[in-house]
């Protein structure tokens, strides 16, 4: 199934065109009819060769509707570009044929519309001109068919021109799920909120259940109508009609989504596009403008990236976009289309990893795709984290098709070849002299935190590295240690000299003294307390002895009273607290300690 729209300067009879095509008079508001001009969008069908119908969106002419036109064109199959003959090619010509090239519908047919009341010679000569222009465009001949919605006259050729350039059209089902991007929600009477929108990616049904995004509520299918009919499942890609259940028409507004499935979209406000400007508009960089993208604008701001065409923008709300999403770049608060875009990543992104990134589009030239399939794979010798279901799952076929082996941790999907030169990156820190507290390890190394966490706990479980304290250490390394070095025999006789105070790091004037003490805390020699104060062990278990005598589990001392007993200025005797604290030998209540 399939869904055409036209689009063309106003008055040049887009919605009479319709009507000839399909006996429906578009124009569906009061205010529209008044006018005889089209404002919002405008609904339509009429039947193949098959009896099945084919969509039809008019879409406004007006520049000041030219939002409007582009929530119109992302879902057309084939679009109709109406010119008057009588007047030829003009600004909003120009405009939505530059809407269609830069939404990627390159299936076009030229309606040469009005030639009943237009000469010959005029026909000819303006034929001749919108021939030149839509080459300049797209790139290529486009077929331009005269016709007269009043009389009738080529009407039935530029139908049969329509269905022929639909039937080279393979069915359009890019995702793995249906979803509906939303042009309307209203409520009826006894039924409750109706969505409507062009369906695409897969099948809908009635009981289904659907999230609407970027909200994320969860509402089920009540009923459908695709083109005036009831139907119980409603294929792609075709106009349909929703009635909802569990949700009102308050919650939901044009731009939204509805999809079975939400994990086929990435809900952001910050995205990395590959953009272009359009010929004679010029983009600012750090500018604001509007950012059009399925049936929705959105205000944003845009900062290039070092690599020419591409860039970043920030949105000031949440935006749903699945992968590659066409996007227009509009002047805010005007009508001028400043340029078009394509999502390429979505979410917040750090310097680092938009050069990661810069690396490999600089190889794409400006305007040429950019290959889902590339970037994965870059991302995945890098890392790559997410939380959505869909892209995972999408990431584990890709590798599964081209023989990439994965490893999975937590929200992060890592290349095993990188995986592995990781844990050999962590194994070789662990072996430096005194070996890396855990904090030091976590902090190491440009990769996501959980991967660390797991290696560590995976070394650990293998026996590869142990925990003393809060050092990981080696095995071998730690029975090497055990045999007092020279220098640490002389730090061992300066803890022994002190008597109420402990030895602080910067009263070991000898090179190395920092490795050494690590060494003698973890060989359990001596302990160490906040601020580089060290005690040997010996002396502590004597402190906390005297500390706690007489003194019952539940019963509890003061600082001044563990001065007195220990004999500790302040100074030494709340780190000698917090040490106990942290071995679980007193519990802090207040100004108290209570002893455990």
């Amino acid at each position: 199934m399939h869904i055409i729209g036209t689009s063309g300067h106003v008055d040049h009879g887009k919605t009479a065109l319709i009507k000839a095509l399909t006996g429906i008079n578009a124009d569906r508001l009061p205010e529209e009819k008044k006018r005889g001009m089209t404002i919002d969008l405008g609904f339509a069908h009429f039947e193949g060769d098959g009896r099945e119908p084919v969509g039809v969106i008019d879409v406004p002419g007006h520049e000041r509707f030219i939002r409007n036109m582009v929530a119109g064109a992302w879902s057309l199959s084939c679009a109709v570009l109406v010119v008057a003959g009588n007047e030829g090619w003009m600004q909003q010509t120009e405009d939505h044929a530059r809407v269609l090239e830069a939404m990627g519908i390159d299936r076009i047919v030229c309606a040469l519309t009005k030639i009943d009341i237009t000469e010959k010679n005029s026909l000819a000569s303006a034929a001749g001109e919108i021939r030149q222009n839509l080459f300049r465009i797209f790139g290529k001949e486009i077929e331009i068919l005269p016709v007269s919605s009043l009389t009738g006259e080529g009407i039935e050729a530029l139908r049969r021109k329509i269905l022929d350039i639909l039937k080279t059209i393979p069915p359009k089902r890019e995702e793995r799920s249906g979803y509906i991007h939303i042009d309307r929600a209203f409520t009826v009477k006894g039924s409750g909120t109706i969505i409507t929108g062009s369906l695409s990616g897969g099948d809908i049904s009635e009981g289904e259940e659907l999230t609407i995004l970027p909200g994320g509520q969860k509402t089920r299918v009540r009923g459908i109508q695709s083109y005036h009919s009831a139907v119980s499942t409603a294929q792609p890609v075709s106009r349909v009609a929703c009635n909802l259940h569990g949700i009102k028409k308050e919650a939901i507004s044009r731009g939204f989504i509805a999809a079975r499935n939400p994990d086929d979209f990435k809900i952001a406000r910050e995205f990395i596009v590959q953009w272009g400007e359009m010929d004679g508009m010029a983009i600012r960089n750090h500018r604001e403008l509007e950012i059009a993208c399925g049936t929705g604008h959105y205000t944003g701001i845009i900062h290039f990236l070092r690599t020419e065409g591409f860039a970043r923008i920030v949105l000031k709300e949440d935006v749903p976009v699945n992968w590659l999403a066409p996007c227009l770049f509009i002047q805010q608060g005007g009508s001028l289309i400043l340029g078009k875009g394509r999502f390429i990543w979505p979410g917040v992104t750090d310097r680092h990893f938009r050069i990661r990134l810069s690396s490999l589009l600089k190889r794409y030239a400006i305007g040429e795709t950019v290959r889902k399939e590339a970037v994965l794979r870059f991302l995945l010798q890098q890392w790559f984290q997410t939380t959505a279901g869909g892209e995972k799952s999408c990431i584990e076929e890709f590798c599964s098709a081209e023989g990439i082996e994965v490893r999975i941790i937590g929200s992060t999907i890592i290349e095993e070849e990188r995986f592995q030169k990781e844990a050999e990156s962590l194994k070789d820190l662990y072996t430096r002299p005194g070996g890396l507290s855990r904090a030091e390890v976590l902090h190491s190394r440009d990769i996501p935190v959980e991967v660390k966490e797991f290696l560590i706990e995976e070394g650990l479980e293998k026996g590869e590295v142990l925990l003393q304290g809060n050092i990981l250490i080696p095995p071998e390394q730690l029975e090497e240690r055990s045999n007092l070095s020279p220098l640490g025999r002389k730090i061992l006789k300066m803890l022994s000299q002190k008597k109420n105070s402990g030895l602080q790091l910067k009263e070991i004037r000898d090179p190395g003294a920092k490795t050494e003490l690590r060494t003698l805390v973890l060989t359990g020699k001596v302990i160490s307390l906040e601020d580089e104060i060290y005690f040997s062990s010996g002396y502590f278990s004597r402190l906390t002895t005297v500390l706690l005598e007489g003194l019952e589990p539940g019963s509890s001392f003061t600082i001044p009273e563990a001065k007195e007993r220990t004999g500790l200025s302040r100074r030494y005797i709340i780190p000698v607290l917090n040490k106990m604290e942290e071995l679980g030998m007193v519990k802090r209540r207040d100004n108290t300690r209570v002893v455990c």
